[in-house]
């Protein structure tokens, strides 16, 4: 797996807060992941793979080092070679995700210390364009 992007937000970065990933992926065959991990011991609250090869987003946390049960949508926005942009916001409850600003899936919160969540994580197949990372507040 290659690492293409890492910050650290020792504050927490749950909820409230919004991640917005802009990028492009390389081929038709490519899968990339954007994981929100928590301190200590690089636990993973959301797990967001995209696969393209299946057309489906797979979502998971892996907490007490083992992997829960996957949450898979079977709609994949994605094309290859095409730009796009992924936007991570949570609330109390939730991470909501939204692709190209439409809102495809939420996903419940299985970490429940959210304040422990504080890198972000982006692997694989993605070429980065921007990342940005802002307090919304909660609606």
């Amino acid at each position: 797996m290659a690492l293409r992007f890492e910050a650290l937000y020792p504050e927490g970065l749950c909820p409230g807060w919004s991640v917005v990933v802009k990028g492009e992926t390389s081929s038709s065959t490519s899968m990339f992941e954007i994981n929100l991990l928590c301190d200590p011991g690089d636990q993973i609250a959301l797990h967001f793979n995209p696969r393209f090869s299946s057309s489906r987003i797979v979502c998971n946390s892996f907490l007490a080092n083992h992997w829960g049960k996957e949450e898979v949508n079977n709609t994949s926005p994605f094309e290859a070679k095409e730009p796009f942009q992924v936007e991570i916001y949570s609330d109390q409850d939730y991470f909501h995700i939204f692709i190209d600003e439409n809102k495809i899936l939420q996903y419940k919160h299985r970490q429940k210390k959210l304040s422990s969540i504080t890198k972000l994580q982006i692997l694989n197949d993605i070429a980065i364009s921007s990342v940005e990372i802002t307090k919304r507040g909660l609606y």
